[in-house]
């Protein structure tokens, strides 16, 4: 009987410390409210659960409690955040031109901005692309694709279905200069599922975004956002995940049930990625899903066999937590930081010259992912530092912001519409098109292709950014389901489906003069190409759209985006570290890495990710998103560093043992090279330069953090608004 008892006191416990979320507002449901939705069967589309945030805890796979100030704020569904407020027509409908009239055709701007075209980039490989698009799709799922493409009603014949509420179908010009002779003369298209379509708010509200995997970069694609899906993905053994072997390869089960273009029979596999739908969605996604998906495992088969103590959910938690961190360095020092520019990385930072903790976690901001980018050329988060640059703020709410997702839709400019496959020697053996690979996973158990797709992304170079787009991105970007998509033109309604504002707006935020005049965009944009969108949108500057801005501006000097693109990715860069309490630098995290620890993940790169999961791959270029070149060859992979997992061997598993030789030999350091900084940027301290006169061993994280405040003159804040920057 007293055992009974405690076991409803510990139930009782569970259930009324769990609080229900509204979803949407991010506030906890009151009675009222809780009894309409649960009256209307929304508590689940519309809610999130959340049990008690806690201090030590690590990253839980539903992503809520990374800010404990927003509990709900990083879980399934969070709102996008937007930069600037949105502005829709009457109903929600899309903005009207300032006339009262229709924007221009989306088909019509993106044959006027951009051309069909073939040019290679001399920097970034194809590789890159796969991590990018990769990135992307972590924050904010593409259920919308099979929506639309299998949606058949929003074209009726050639005229766009103005009826329907669910459709923004894109006229096609009579004199369009592709699609003229083809009689084609409109493209299907819907919008995007919402909060109000859903029930969860009412149509006054802006029509709201509804998306659902965690707003926060953490693998989300690999181990999915609830914790049902990661009790269906887990083996429970060895902290493993569920994995199946062909051929010596390993790979999730291939039972999902969403590749629609697989060629049965002999196609056949579709993979149980934690979120199986936006994993199999493009060959990009689903190699580079693969290589987190093996690196889990490895890990934490390593793990195992360094500390034999340590149970299945140890195991799990800590290989999640170093894969987790591996993608977030892999993401802002390799990638984010070669497309923004080294030095504009560092000076508005997104990344930092340290060998220490990176403490800028700021409750205030919210996770997530926003529908633009800022421009934060001068923000004053800049830190040289081997201690804490403690800039946590819990006002900084999780999220995504709209402008992000729209704005970072233009490197597609960047991807190719081709795919090389390469022997693991380097010789050529063809091509595959990428718009037919669509929800086509089944391809990689096929001869040989995994490993020969593997191959030629990190051979072949990607498109180049500038003005052109490939032709199957630009005229079938959804393959055989529809007969023909322009994903630009997409692009530029999707900017027009999420309520994003005229680019005068942004200008504004980003320390742009506003423009009263089309010649005024010149500061950014090339002459023509203004005098061309002038004639389009009939001189009014207030109808420029942002995404048509974003297509058309000058790269910014040492970046490779334009000026109010890099302003909409710092922004939400900067706000992923901040609002996320667990983010892999952040050192006051109750289950952070230790110093050591973190430093071995700096040590990492996706070229040893590769190395060790990808198929086939035994060398590699030690930058593996950038191009092949003089300075950047193929080597062997024994000469790429890697991971020591020693820094995370727990004595505890060892209690005999006092000497460091009697500890198992499965040292990570003798698998690798003697360790060089991967990067000339920064040029990173070692970690144990600490101030002259302090032992290392009584440096203490207190001393760390005193000695940065003062060393920094430090300031908690942005110093001022979030948008107050200079204009460099």
């Amino acid at each position: 009987m007293i055992v009974k008892f405690a076991c409803y006191l510990v139930l009782a416990h569970f259930v009324v410390s769990q609080v229900i979320y509204d979803a949407y507002f991010g506030k906890p449901i009151k009675d009222e409210r809780g009894k309409q939705l649960e009256s209307l069967n929304l508590t689940g589309p519309c809610t999130i659960k959340v049990e008690p945030c806690r201090k030590h805890e690590g990253r839980r796979i539903d992503g809520t409690c990374v800010n404990p100030k927003y509990p709900s704020r990083g879980g399934s569904p969070t709102p996008l955040l937007r930069m600037r407020p949105a502005k829709f027509g009457l109903g929600n409908m899309l903005r009207p031109a300032m006339n009262g009239s229709e924007l221009p055709s989306a088909r019509l701007l993106r044959t006027k901005i951009l051309s069909d075209g073939y040019p290679e980039d001399h920097q970034f490989n194809t590789l890159a692309t796969h991590v990018f698009v990769f990135s992307t799709v972590d924050v904010a799922d593409l259920t919308v694709l099979l929506r639309y493409a299998v949606a058949s009603d929003c074209c009726l014949g050639n005229t766009p279905n103005r009826v329907n509420p669910l459709c923004i179908p894109i006229p096609v010009p009579q004199d369009d200069p592709y699609l003229r002779r083809t009689g084609i003369r409109c493209m299907n298209l819907t919008r995007f599922s919402t909060y109000q379509e859903m029930g969860c708010i009412p149509n006054t509200l802006p029509a709201e975004r509804y998306n659902l995997p965690t707003p926060i970069q953490d693998l989300s694609i690999v181990y999915g956002y609830s914790d049902v899906r990661e009790k269906q993905i887990r083996t429970y053994q060895g902290g493993l995940l569920k994995s199946d072997k062909k051929d010596g390869v390993e790979r999730p089960p291939g039972t999902a049930p969403v590749c629609l273009n697989n060629r049965r029979p002999v196609e056949n596999a579709c993979y149980e990625f934690g979120d199986f739908y936006d994993g199999n969605v493009l060959s990009g996604i689903y190699l580079t899903a693969m290589f987190f998906y093996r690196e889990h495992n490895r890990l934490a088969r390593k793990l195992s066999a360094l500390n034999p103590c340590w149970d299945d959910q140890k195991l799990f938690e800590t290989a999640r937590q170093i894969n987790i961190a591996q993608w977030q360095f892999m993401l802002y020092y390799e990638l984010m930081a070669e497309i923004l520019g080294p030095k504009n990385a560092l000076e508005t930072g997104v990344i930092y010259d340290t060998n220490g903790y990176v403490n800028d976690f700021d409750e205030r901001h919210k996770p997530g992912v926003y529908h633009e980018y800022l421009n934060a050329l001068e923000t004053g988060v800049i830190y040289d530092t081997n201690g804490y640059v403690n800039d946590f703020d819990e006002q900084h709410k999780p999220g995504v912001y709209h402008e992000y997702l729209v704005g970072t839709r233009w490197f597609h400019t960047f991807q190719d519409g081709r795919t090389d496959l390469y022997s693991n020697k380097g010789k050529y053996l063809g091509t595959r098109t990428t718009v037919d690979d669509e929800l086509r996973s089944g391809i990689l158990e096929v001869n040989n292709t995994e490993a020969d797709l593997t191959q030629g992304a990190f051979r072949q170079p990607a498109a180049k950014f500038d003005y052109t787009i490939e032709p199957d991105i630009a005229e079938r970007v959804l393959g055989e389901l529809q007969s023909a998509s322009d994903l630009s033109a997409i692009d530029i309604m999707r900017g027009r489906d999420q309520g994003l504002p005229p680019y005068n707006e942004y200008r504004k935020i980003c320390g742009m003069p506003v423009a009263h005049k089309f010649k005024d965009f010149e500061d950014t944009i090339y002459p023509d190409k203004v005098e061309q969108l002038r004639r389009i949108y009939d001189g009014e500057v207030d109808d420029m759209e942002l995404m048509v801005a974003i297509y058309s501006e000058r790269l910014l000097h040492g970046a490779w985006v334009g000026p109010t693109l890099f302003c909409i990715m710092v922004e939400n860069l900067v706000n992923w570290r901040r609002s996320d309490r667990f983010f892999f630098e952040n050192g006051y995290s109750g289950a952070a890495l230790t110093l050591p620890q973190l430093n071995e993940v700096r040590s990492t790169s996706v070229a040893r990710l590769l190395c060790d999961n990808g198929d086939g791959v035994d060398e590699i270029q030690p930058k593996a998103l950038l191009n092949v070149s003089k300075k950047n060859k193929i080597i062997p992979c024994k000469e790429i560093p890697g991971m020591d997992l020693y820094k995370w061997l727990d004595e505890k598993c060892y209690p005999a043992k006092k000497d460091q030789y009697d500890y198992p030999a499965t040292k990570d350091q003798y698998d690798y090279p003697a360790k060089k900084d991967q990067y000339d940027y920064p040029a990173k301290k070692h970690q144990y330069d600490y101030p002259a006169g302090k032992d290392q061993n009584d440096y203490s994280v207190k001393d760390q953090y005193e000695d940065n405040l003062k060393t920094n003159n430090y300031n908690p804040f942005w110093g001022g608004s979030q948008y107050d920057y200079k204009k460099k």
